[in-house]
């Protein structure tokens, strides 16, 4: 009886799951309608394996423009009388209509050598009839042999799918450009001079995360490097998430490990750590050697060749995902170690697998490459030009530094250099590492255009692509520029993203050190960076996106080992990187985090303290020497005064740093900086805007999903809010904290501000 009853339970199931009609599921454009039962009464339970674009209830966002068309697997579970059975639909979602049609072409300009043929760019920037700026293809006229001996020519282009002309003006020289200045005009301190004052969010947060390290299985990151090779995993289990043996990432959430235990031993000094360390590159170097047997010289990755392969093919994520990307963490794990540990091993990888990409890459057509790194997702290489010019810079070889200059993406290279916004379409951390690889490719070459490209794009970003917490993207993608207030979603500021454009901005800074880096810096290290490690035990958990959406939650990845998880290892390890810098005449105070530094050049050492009261600091100075000290002045202050050993000062605002100048001799300098209540509006919808105080970004501890509203009744701020706490406000019973102290809760960043009486 009981198996006549399963047996009909079954065919129920069974007979509900066929019977599910979703629609024509290959050309999916709007939300889909999922049953929660079934025809004859199975309950029916939706999961989404790609959430971005397909939620668990049915939601359909659709991919951006140029990102192309997303293949969503939708699984529907049926459960009757105690019996389940799943079916898996495959959901075509179609990228959003391009409507726009170029109508104008912007010139480009070219020199080369007189006599050699010039190298033109295989796509010019145009304008759309949308407004919006992008690159198209275009074919150009030939160079005739008469031509290349006169002084400048122009030349005509036609645009891809339209009849727009592009002009490109060459003009012939006699010489190469000279090389341009590549000397930096300040140093960071290495990490072991700078200490993190104890039991501040900055160091708490640290100190979790190398808890977390302190406990990982090395084995278990071995495990896929080792099936890979051939190799006893010696009993370990597989990882997990984006990590997992079936999935085409695997290997990167190992690249970052070695990242962050790089970074861990140079900031802690912990022998356990270091451990660690010696024992995971040397297990590595014996996976290399496993691997060179079965491929090529020098390769080392968590798979085989195949997705190296099947890019050259043009294959389209997610059938292949991103194996450049891949390597590119590996790599950069590989250089962490040896340059911040003195690890031999690193050294001796590293230098194979570069020499496995030189010989792979080289014999490409450079219309192949371009193709390459264009796709979507599938020829993202993360900063592959990156790590291959500090190759380059650590050996001496050239060869690395013509490797790296393979990876020039000229879709996003030609507009930055040019300075033309065509980021709407991209997707965001596709691009940013690429912009590091451009700064540090300037270093090795003096190729001005590189420190172009990367300057502009960080000036593209910061001033029309970012969020009030710091972080940028939506869905993963830049959208058009100043389009903010409009994108308040659950997926917006992926943390990646963040986390490379600290690092650009700190390439930057090292050039012109200008205040306007740190700005942003602090603004993305207190608010999205520190807001983004999961503060409940030692996780290592770290936010995908910020959600900006009025009542959302943080959501931690501790399992999914997701890009975010990644670098979410190595965030909290760098916090000390940029509180201070100096050059031979000056030492930068640049964020105001307590601290100390060691400045062993000069013979002195600088203590930083917080004071009593929000914006109070006092900074110690023991020893003795002439030099320039330089405060910041946050642009977010009202006011600083400034006092040294207890007597008022005025010092000259130069730069955007106060300049105190003397020989120093076991001194004290106390810092009031005025902390008040601020309104940052989105530039699309002037009125929703965020709330800071100081450097921090306030959000609103409140479950609902509409707007919040703030009324002022023509008060300032100050006098709309109630103060309950140290950095802790109240407006009508909600309250009001920084986001970088919020766990689980839901909140608010963005409000409705009304002015008027």
């Amino acid at each position: 009886m009981n198996e006549m009853k399963q047996n009909a339970d079954k065919e129920i199931v069974q007979s509900d799951l066929a019977t599910i009609y979703l629609g024509n599921l290959a050309t999916v454009d709007s939300d889909l309608n999922l049953p929660a039962r079934g025809e004859r009464g199975s309950e029916l339970t939706w999961f989404s394996r790609h959430t971005l674009f397909v939620s668990h209830a049915g939601k359909v966002t659709r991919p951006a423009l140029g990102v192309g068309d997303r293949t969503v697997e939708l699984v529907v579970t049926a459960s009757y009388a105690g019996y389940s059975e799943s079916k898996v639909f495959a959901v075509n979602v179609l990228e959003e209509e391009d409507l726009s049609r170029p109508v104008r072409a912007f010139p480009v300009a070219v020199t080369a050598l007189k006599g050699s043929l010039p190298e033109l760019p295989s796509v010019v920037v145009v304008e759309n009839d949308s407004g919006a700026y992008t690159v198209a293809p275009v074919t150009w006229q030939a160079v005739t042999a008469t031509q290349l001996s006169q002084g400048a020519i122009t030349v005509k282009g036609a645009v891809a799918g339209s009849e727009i002309v592009a002009t490109a003006r060459i003009t012939f020289t006699d010489s190469e450009p000279p090389r341009a200045d590549t000397s930096k005009q300040i140093n960071y301190f290495l990490p072991d001079q700078v200490v993190l004052a104890p039991d501040t969010p900055f160091a708490r947060a640290r100190d979790r995360v190398l808890e977390y390290l302190l406990g990982v299985n090395d084995d278990q990151m071995l495990y896929s490097f080792r099936v890979a090779a051939g190799l006893d995993t010696l009993g370990a289990p597989s990882m997990t998430g984006w990590d997992a043996p079936q999935g085409n990432l695997r290997g990167h959430t190992t690249g970052h490990y070695l990242s962050a235990l790089a970074l861990a031993w140079a900031t802690s000094g912990n022998i356990r750590i270091k451990d660690k360390l010696d024992y995971m590159l040397s297990e590595l170097k014996t996976c290399q050697a496993a691997m060179t047997d079965k491929y090529a010289s020098g390769f080392l990755s968590a798979y085989s060749e195949e997705q190296f392969d099947k890019l050259e093919e043009y294959t389209t994520y997610p059938t292949i995902w991103a194996p450049y990307y891949t390597l590119h963490k590996i790599l950069a794990g590989l250089r962490d170690c040896y340059q911040l540990a003195g690890n031999q091993d690193a050294l001796d990888i590293y230098i194979g697998l570069g020499d496995w990409v030189d010989n792979r890459l080289s014999r490409l057509p450079k219309p192949q490459r371009e193709k390459m790194w264009s796709l979507y997702i599938a020829g993202e290489f993360g900063g592959m030009n990156e790590v291959m010019t500090d190759l380059y810079t650590i050996t001496g070889n050239k060869k690395y530094l013509r490797t790296a200059r393979l990876f020039d993406n000229i879709k996003l290279f030609l507009p930055m250099e040019q300075k033309y916004d065509t980021l709407g379409t991209l997707h965001a951390n596709q691009h940013i590492p690429q912009v590091i690889g451009a700064i540090k490719l300037f270093a090795a070459t003096g190729d001005k255009k590189y420190y172009d490209i990367a300057n502009n794009f960080w000036q593209l970003v910061t001033s029309a692509h970012i969020y009030s917490i710091g972080g940028t993207g939506e869905t993963e993608m830049f959208r058009q520029p100043d389009c903010i207030g409009r994108l308040l979603t659950q997926k917006t500021a992926e943390t990646c993203a963040s986390y490379n454009l600290l690092k650009l901005t700190r390439e930057l800074y090292a050039y012109k050190p200008d205040a306007k880096y740190m700005e942003y810096y602090e603004r993305a290290m207190y608010n999205h960076i520190l807001a983004s490690g999961d503060p409940g035990g030692p996780t290592a958990g770290s936010t995908y996106f910020m959600p900006l959406a009025p009542g959302s939650r943080k959501s931690f990845d501790t399992t999914e080992n997701t890009c975010c998880h990644g670098t979410g290892l190595e965030n909290h390890f760098k916090y000390h990187e940029s509180i201070y810098a100096w050059n031979e005449d000056n030492l930068f105070v640049n964020m105001y985090v307590p601290s100390q530094v060691d400045w062993g050049q000069k013979g002195v050492k600088i203590q930083l303290a917080s004071g009593e009261g929000e914006g109070q600091f006092e900074l110690r100075v023991s020893g003795k020497g002439l030099f320039a000290l330089r405060l910041r002045k946050p642009g977010w202050s009202q006011g600083v005064a400034i006092e040294i050993d207890g007597r008022p000062v005025n010092p000259p605002l130069i730069d955007g740093y106060f300049t105190l100048e003397r020989e120093w001799h076991d001194n004290t300098v106390t810092i009031a900086i005025s902390y008040s209540l601020h309104s940052e509006p989105s530039p699309d919808v002037p009125e929703l805007a965020s709330l800071l105080y100081g450097p921090y970004v306030l959000a609103a501890l409140d479950a609902g999903e509409e707007m919040l509203t703030i009324a002022t009744k023509g008060q300032p701020l100050e006098a709309t809010f109630e103060r309950v706490g140290e950095l802790a406000f109240r407006y009508r019973g909600i309250d009001f904290v920084p986001l970088a102290l919020i766990n689980r809760e839901p909140y608010h960043v963005y409000f409705r501000i009304t002015w008027d009486v």
